[in-house]
C-alpha cells in the first residue's frame, strides 16, 4: 500500500512538473513563433513529427527530407524542416544522428511549438501525406539521409573484418511470433490476429546457406526473436541472438549490405532509405500501397481457397477482398487459407535476388510478359487504384514466383 501511494504521488508530481516546464517555456515559444511569422515571406517552415515506431518513423522522415530538398531545388522560397522526434523512438543512434541534419526539437518545447502552430497556422505539416512515396524519391539518386563519420566507418569495417568470412554480406529479417508479444506491443488477442505475417526461422536455413555458399555473409537481423537461426555454416551469423547486436550496427549493416531479404517489418525501412535492394518474402497483404510504390521485389505467401484447395489467382484475391487484409481473421472469414513459402521457394527467391544484384539474372520472354501484365492489373484495377496509376507501381513480383504459379494472373 505504501509503495502504491508513493508511486501515485510521484506520477502526480511528474504531471505537475511537466505543466511548470511548459509554462516556463511558453513565452519563448511565442517569441519563436513571432520570428517564424516574420520570416515567412522569405522562407517556409515545415513541421515533421516522427512516428514512435521504427518503420514509419524512418520511412516518413526520409520522404519528408527528400521533398524538402526537391522543393529547395525548384523554388526560390526556401523551406526549412523542423523535425519533432519522440524521446521513445526505438533507435538511439538514429535519434542522435538526425540532429546533425535536421533542426530537431523534442519534449515540452516540441509540444508547445506544435500546440501554438496548430492554432496560428505558422507551420505547414507533412502529416497525412508522407507515408506514400508518390514521387519516387526512394527510387531516385537523392543521397541517403546521412554519411557515417570516419570513426563510425572504421568501427563498422572493423566489425565486418572480425566476423565476415567474405567481403559482401546481406541482411535477413524474419518476422516471427515474438514480434507482437514484446512489452510495447498489443495484447495476445491482437498479436494472434497479426500472426499471418509471421514465419518460422528454420524455413530460411537452406536459403541462408545457399547464399553463404555464393560467398555472401548472411546476418540474421532482429532485436527480439522467438528462436535462433541454427546454422553451422560460418557464413550464416545469427546477429539477433549471439550478442553482437547494437543500435549502431542495426543501421550500419542496413546501409552497407549488398541487399536485404525481409518479411516486411519496421526495420527493413532502414536499408530502404539507404537505397539498398530489397526482396520481400512471405509478405502479406499482396497490395500494400507503401510497398507497391517502392522499388522492391515481392514474393508473397500463397493464398488458397479453403473449399476447393486451389491456389487463388490475383483477381480472386481481389474479388474476395483480401488484397489489403491486415488481420488473420479477415482471411479466415473470406475462406482463404495462408501457406508459407517452402524452403525450396525461399532458395529460388534469394538466388534470383542475388543474381539480380550481381547483374547475371536473365529473365525469360514469358516472365517479362507476366511482369508487364501484373503491373497493368495493379496499376488499373478499380479496387486497387482510385484512378489508373494513382499509386505508381514500382514493386514487382519475383520472376520465380510468376513461373511457379503461371495461372496467378489469369
Amino acid at each position: 500500500m505504501l509503495n502504491f501511494r508513493l508511486q501515485s504521488q510521484l506520477q502526480k508530481f511528474t504531471r505537475l512538473d511537466g505543466k511548470f516546464s511548459k509554462l516556463a517555456l511558453f513565452p519563448f515559444a511565442v517569441l519563436t513563433m513571432l520570428i517564424f511569422a516574420m520570416v515567412r515571406p522569405i522562407v517556409s517552415i515545415k513541421l515533421h513529427k516522427s512516428h514512435t515506431n521504427f518503420g514509419d518513423g524512418v520511412h516518413c522522415t526520409e520522404l519528408t527530407r527528400c521533398r524538402t530538398l526537391r522543393h529547395n531545388e525548384n523554388h526560390r522560397k526556401k523551406l526549412i524542416l523542423i523535425h519533432v522526434i519522440n524521446k521513445n523512438f526505438p533507435n538511439s543512434f538514429l535519434r542522435r544522428y538526425w540532429k546533425r541534419y535536421f533542426f530537431v526539437v523534442s519534449g515540452d518545447w516540441a509540444w508547445l511549438l506544435q500546440a501554438i502552430s496548430s492554432r496560428l497556422k505558422i507551420f505547414t505539416s507533412e502529416l497525412g501525406r508522407s507515408v506514400i512515396d508518390f514521387e519516387g524519391h526512394l527510387s531516385s539518386e537523392i543521397a541517403p539521409p546521412f554519411r557515417f563519420s570516419t570513426r563510425e566507418m572504421s568501427a563498422g569495417k572493423d566489425f565486418l573484418r572480425a566476423v565476415c568470412p567474405s567481403e559482401k554480406f546481406i541482411c535477413l529479417n524474419i518476422r516471427d511470433a515474438s514480434f507482437d508479444l514484446r512489452e510495447n506491443c498489443a495484447n495476445e488477442v491482437t498479436a494472434k490476429n497479426l500472426d499471418f505475417r509471421n514465419s518460422n526461422s528454420w524455413t530460411y536455413l537452406q536459403a541462408s546457406e545457399v547464399l553463404a555458399n555464393m560467398k555472401y555473409t548472411v546476418f540474421r537481423m532482429g532485436s527480439i526473436v522467438k528462436e535462433p537461426l541454427a546454422s553451422k555454416h560460418p557464413g550464416v551469423i545469427d546477429y539477433a541472438t549471439n550478442g553482437m547486436r547494437t543500435e549502431f550496427l542495426d543501421i550500419f549493416l542496413a546501409a552497407h549490405c549488398a541487399f536485404t531479404v525481409s518479411t516486411a517489418t519496421g526495420w527493413d525501412n532502414a536499408p530502404l532509405i539507404f537505397r539498398r535492394p530489397i526482396m520481400y518474402v512471405n509478405c502479406l497483404p499482396i497490395f500494400i500501397k507503401t510497398h507497391q510504390v517502392c522499388p522492391v521485389i515481392f514474393y508473397p505467401k500463397t493464398l488458397i481457397d479453403q473449399k476447393s484447395g486451389d491456389v487463388l489467382n490475383l483477381k480472386s484475391v481481389i474479388k474476395k477482398n483480401v488484397h489489403q487484409t491486415f488481420n488473420t481473421d479477415g482471411y479466415a472469414d473470406a475462406g482463404v487459407k495462408i501457406r508459407d513459402l517452402s524452403s525450396e521457394e525461399l532458395v529460388d527467391a534469394v538466388t534470383e535476388m542475388a543474381q539480380r544484384v550481381e547483374g547475371t539474372f536473365v529473365e525469360t520472354p514469358e516472365q517479362k510478359e507476366m511482369r508487364a501484365k501484373a503491373k497493368h492489373i495493379l496499376s488499373t484495377h478499380p479496387k486497387l487504384q482510385p484512378s489508373p496509376n494513382y499509386y505508381p507501381i514500382r514493386a514487382q513480383f519475383a520472376s520465380c514466383f510468376l513461373s511457379r504459379y503461371p495461372n496467378f494472373l489469369d
